[in-house]
């Protein structure tokens, strides 16, 4: 019985020493004389875009809501890029990151690479996720929290300021992409009337320098007029001859006159087939086919300044959406390390020990109540 009672009191005290003892032991070294200071820098930004309110319409209050949506998928975007591997390529190849967190800066267990890893960009994104960047966004104050831990202060607000330059640059890129792609369709609606406008126009230059003509009803309100002035002057030589011819048939002005109103007739015939005649010389026949490319030159016209206007609506559509992100708390620099919290975690581990010797105490109490049983 004795016997018994000693071997559980040894196993009690070694089990003691294992669980209790030793991994205090081996945790106040660490956190007390080997783990090295942690300098964390914060910085908190909103992502924002430039549409306005427009204040007492309900469908823009709908908007807003769905804008103020949207502006939460936005800030997801960015936070994704600062934890992506693209973000951590770039800031690989802007700083030397792996330098800051590396031999000699780190402590054998908290630097990269760690114990047993390797220095593949895998690890490299697994650490910096695990233990350089933390991203925490707000849903109520749409303010994002970037956190960065370093080895020395002003590495960690290096990178912190790096992350928000690349993070603009990325919301800057997705802006030009939106803007294009908005405008894609305008801008070749204008390509397409100023081709159409263009066509239009030299068709009906062309025209012009064929059929020699350059205004068929300026021109034949021109042939009409000289028309009238050849009548009236037809008139007046018909009264002068009718005048004459009653006093002295036989005067030699007679035939002149005569000659004189057959030129006048044949004048006369000649500017009214010009306007008038049946062939395809006549200005109304040219008329048809000047008024024809002068409509569509005309519709061509319409048709581009309101693709223009579509194209400045478009714009200024895209430009309401332009996103840009706003710096609420620039990246601080660290006066005192922040990690780790070297007393707490030295009671942590003794009073997890401390639990852990207890539950295991009360197993082989167990054990040892069903042996003397």
């Amino acid at each position: 019985m004795s016997l018994i009672n000693r071997s559980w009191r040894s196993s009690n005290k070694l089990l003691f020493s294992v669980t209790v003892v030793v991994p205090t032991l081996l945790a106040s070294i660490y956190f007390g004389m080997v783990a090295s200071d942690v300098y964390v820098s914060e910085s908190r930004f909103v992502v924002r875009s430039q549409q306005r309110q427009e204040n007492g319409a309900l469908l823009s209050t709908f908007l807003q809501g769905t804008s103020f949506g949207r502006s939460l998928d936005d800030a997801w975007i960015v936070t994704d890029y600062i934890e992506s591997m693209d973000a951590l390529r770039t800031l690989d190849r802007n700083l030397p990151l792996r330098k800051w967190i590396g031999r000699p800066n780190g402590d054998v267990i908290s630097r990269f690479p760690q114990p047993g890893g390797d220095e593949s960009y895998e690890s490299l994104l697994r650490y910096y996720r695990n233990r350089i960047v933390a991203v925490v966004h707000d849903s109520t104050s749409s303010i994002t929290t970037l956190r960065v831990s370093s080895f020395d202060s002003r590495s960690a607000q290096a990178i912190n300021e790096n992350l928000l330059t690349m993070s603009e640059a990325l919301v800057n890129e997705l802006n030009r992409r939106g803007l294009e792609d908005g405008m894609r369709y305008a801008n070749d609606s204008v390509r397409d009337a100023q081709r159409r406008v263009t066509e239009s126009a030299l068709a009906l230059a062309r025209y012009r320098s064929d059929a020699a003509v350059f205004d068929p009803d300026r021109q034949s309100s021109l042939r009409l007029q000289q028309i009238g002035r050849l009548q009236d002057e037809l008139l007046a030589a018909r009264a002068k001859l009718a005048e004459i011819a009653a006093v002295a048939p036989a005067n030699p002005q007679v035939d002149s006159l005569k000659m004189r109103i057959a030129v006048i007739r044949d004048e006369i015939d000649a500017a009214s087939n010009t306007v008038t005649g049946k062939g395809t010389n006549s200005f109304a026949a040219k008329s048809r086919d000047f008024e024809r490319l002068s409509i569509e030159k005309g519709f061509a016209e319409r048709e581009l300044a309101s693709a223009l206007t579509l194209q400045e609506q478009a714009r200024n559509e895209a430009s309401k959406k332009q996103l840009y992100i706003a710096r609420v708390v620039q990246p601080g620099l660290p006066d005192a390390p922040e990690e780790p919290k070297r007393l707490r975690a030295i009671l942590v581990t003794f009073t997890l020990g401390l639990v852990t010797w207890g539950i295991l105490s009360l197993l082989l109490f167990g054990v040892r109540e069903h042996t003397l049983q």
